[in-house]
């Protein structure tokens, strides 16, 4: 055995107490720790709720098929995506400072373990002071100055056992420099950790907060649309009601003109009328393309569903438009929604409806010729490019013109 100086009571009886307040020192504090796991726990829950709902609310739209596409479906899409990205933010931000945290505690515990080293080196300085002072010489004593064998048993046996302190104190030391070392090297890591996590969220701001922004854009254009379509069809179920209201009230006074007696009425020609069960001519050179069929029809974004009293024949602006028979002309002039319009009076209460004009070649109450030239093709009115709306209505009610027009 190694000859060593004696320990000094008062330090031997430091041990307990230091040990304890390296305990207390290592331990990490619950309070802020618990309170932000917590948090982070909640958060992230809401995290992923959100992302099942806008996984179901996909597979919602993928079963819908074309329905899917309709405004609503695209608004609750951008709703929920927006609530996703604020959640991301959050969550972000709460592991931000739970990293700060950790970082303040893993600093407090590199000063503790410091504290500690800086008194185990005191410790064994004294302890080296001691084993220079005396040496072996102060070890001879004790067994010299022993009264009996057993008290110079006992003593040789507290000298093995401030020996191992003194081997379990210098492996201790060691293990306390390695471990702070360790803390050292894992500080700097988390530092660096906690730095990519800050260019990150910064950068993940930024664009969560411009898709935030381009999405409540996108709303608005929708919703600016939206109510401006609703609008319009407002607009063309009105000036529906208001062609049909005119072609009655014209053909109610044309017949009360025509009852009354009139001494230059023998003098003029006998109107002529499309004959029962006749046909109505092509109203343009070409056969063109309709582009609208008569009947109930979707708008193709809003997906409202709106009455298409008519056809819509494509033809370049400036295409002559034809009366598509014999008649009176009723009314030519504006009509709300449906631009400029001619309406002529073919008889037996048929009448037939040309509008989108972009000029009028005849006025009200001129008779004309199947086939005579009455206006241009245009885009008046609610029309998207050039085009002729074409109507035909009996006692004032649209028919499906293709059921009148012939070969």
């Amino acid at each position: 055995m190694t000859a060593r100086g004696l320990l000094p009571r008062a330090m031997r009886a430091l041990w307990p107490a230091a040990a304890l307040l390296l305990a207390a020192a290592l331990a990490l504090p619950c309070g802020a720790a618990d309170d932000i796991d917590s948090k982070l726990v909640q958060e992230e829950a809401r995290m992923r709720a959100l992302e099942r709902q806008i996984s179901e609310h996909r597979q919602r739209v993928q079963q819908m098929g074309e329905r899917a596409q309709g405004v609503v479906s695209r608004i609750e899409e951008l709703d929920q995506k927006r609530s996703m990205t604020e959640q991301r933010i959050k969550v972000l931000e709460l592991r931000n400072e739970k990293g700060k945290k950790s970082v303040e505690q893993l600093r407090t515990d590199i000063r503790a373990t410091e504290q500690e080293l800086a008194s185990m080196k005191r410790i064994l300085e004294a302890r080296l002071v001691d084993i220079y002072k005396y040496g072996g010489v102060a070890e001879f004593n004790l067994l010299l100055s022993a009264s009996s064998a057993h008290e110079a048993m006992e003593t040789t046996l507290l000298l093995n056992r401030i020996a191992r302190q003194d081997e379990a104190m210098i492996t201790d030391m060691l293990a306390r420099k390695e471990k702070l070392e360790t803390s050292i090297a894992r500080l700097e890591e988390e530092l660096k950790q906690i730095a990519s996590n800050a260019a990150a969220l910064d950068q993940n701001r930024k664009t969560y907060r411009k898709e935030i922004a381009d999405s409540n854009a996108y709303l608005q254009k929708v919703r600016t649309e939206q109510a401006l379509h609703q609008r319009a069809v407002q607009e063309l179920q009105d000036s529906q009601r208001e062609i049909q209201a005119t072609i009655m009230e014209l053909m109610k006074k044309k017949r009360e003109a025509e009852m009354r007696p009139d001494p230059q009425q023998a003098q003029r020609p006998p109107r002529e009328e499309v004959p029962v069960g006749g046909k109505l001519a092509w109203p343009l050179p070409s056969r063109g393309e309709i582009v609208s069929k008569f009947g109930m029809r979707v708008h193709p974004t809003f997906k409202t569903k709106i009455m298409h009293t008519g056809i819509d024949i494509r033809m370049p602006a400036g295409t002559p438009v034809y009366a598509a028979g014999p008649g009176e002309v009723l009314y030519a002039g504006w009509l709300r929604g449906y631009g400029q319009i001619v309406i002529i009076d073919h008889g037996r209460n048929l009448s037939s409806v040309y509008a989108h004009l972009s000029r009028l070649d005849v006025g009200e109450g001129a008779r004309v010729r199947k086939g005579q030239n009455i206006g241009q093709v245009g885009s008046t009115g609610v029309a998207t490019g050039a085009h002729l709306h074409f109507e035909v209505r009996v006692n004032g009610e649209a028919r499906d013109p293709m059921g009148f027009l012939g070969k």
